[in-house]
């Protein structure tokens, strides 16, 4: 919560008055002016503890923040998403889910519950992590294919081949040959490049829609804590669902990421494979 968070914090605001007036009260009763005393003394006391908490709350939040801070940027071997591309829209979008889940964690006020959910938080925290890193590989990806031509590729592959239409045996068709094998590699290099790109993303959008729909279970389990009398019991049941549905989130972008590098490398992986031929 930051310094403007801070101003507008009701409880901030409530003792503030409270406090004032007291101290107003107290004042208008000791002083022989009565409220003309008191009503500038307590407006000063309000002020006080008003600007009191605003500090301490910001600095609180700013020390207390360090160690729980989300960090939603790619590894530094890897490419930060350009701004507006689908990566990094799916980025933010992981990095908003896992800041509203935190500050539902940390807002609960029950340190049983806290202690019950704060595994969420953490694997929820890894999902983002691979996010990232998810987003760093798509834009790695996107800048490698946009040095392959394919469209100039494929016309000149069209030229190879219709010029080895009728041509007899011999050396002239074997270079021509090699050339055209050399021009179907690239366009291999393309396809399977696309394929990895839209198989990251279609895992970083399944994944951050996971996300989303955990930021709304939480908040169901955190009321659903507050209104069941003894329902310590049910909300650890309901926080294990939410484990083992983030821990097969992240094995599923595991998985995904694993295919790409399949598809990458020219391996066997389930669907369309690469074709020789534009």
């Amino acid at each position: 919560m930051g310094v403007k968070e801070q101003l507008t914090e009701p409880w901030g605001l409530v003792a503030a008055g409270v406090l004032g007036g007291m101290g107003g009260a107290v004042a208008a009763a000791l002083a022989p002016a009565g409220l003309l005393v008191g009503v500038p003394v307590g407006l000063a006391v309000a002020g006080a503890v008003y600007g009191i908490r605003v500090g301490l709350g910001a600095l609180t939040d700013r020390g207390g923040g360090s160690s729980r801070a989300i960090d939603a940027a790619p590894p530094p071997n890897l490419p930060t998403p350009p701004r507006g591309s689908d990566a990094e829209r799916f980025l933010r979008r992981a990095e908003a889910a896992v800041r509203t889940l935190r500050r539902q964690t940390d807002g609960t006020g029950d340190p049983i519950l806290q202690g019950q959910v704060s595994e969420v938080d953490d694997s929820a925290a890894g999902a983002l992590g691979d996010l990232a890193r998810f987003a760093g590989q798509v834009t790695l990806i996107e800048q490698t294919a946009s040095r392959i031509n394919t469209q100039g590729l494929r016309q000149e592959y069209n030229q190879i081949q219709r010029s080895l239409s009728g041509l007899a045996p011999g050396p002239l068709r074997d270079e021509r040959e090699r050339a055209r094998r050399a021009v179907a590699d690239q366009l291999d290099v393309g396809q399977r490049l696309r394929e990895a790109r839209e198989m990251l993303l279609a895992r970083m959008q399944s994944a951050v829609l996971g996300l989303e729909g955990l930021v709304a279970r939480m908040a169901e389990l955190v009321a659903l804590h507050a209104t069941t009398v003894g329902g310590a019991p049910l909300t650890a049941s309901k926080v294990a669902e939410l484990t083992n549905d983030l821990e097969g989130l992240r094995a599923g972008l595991a998985e995904a990421e694993r295919l790409s590098r399949s598809a990458l490398g020219g391996g066997d992986v389930p669907g369309p494979q690469p074709l020789r031929s534009p």
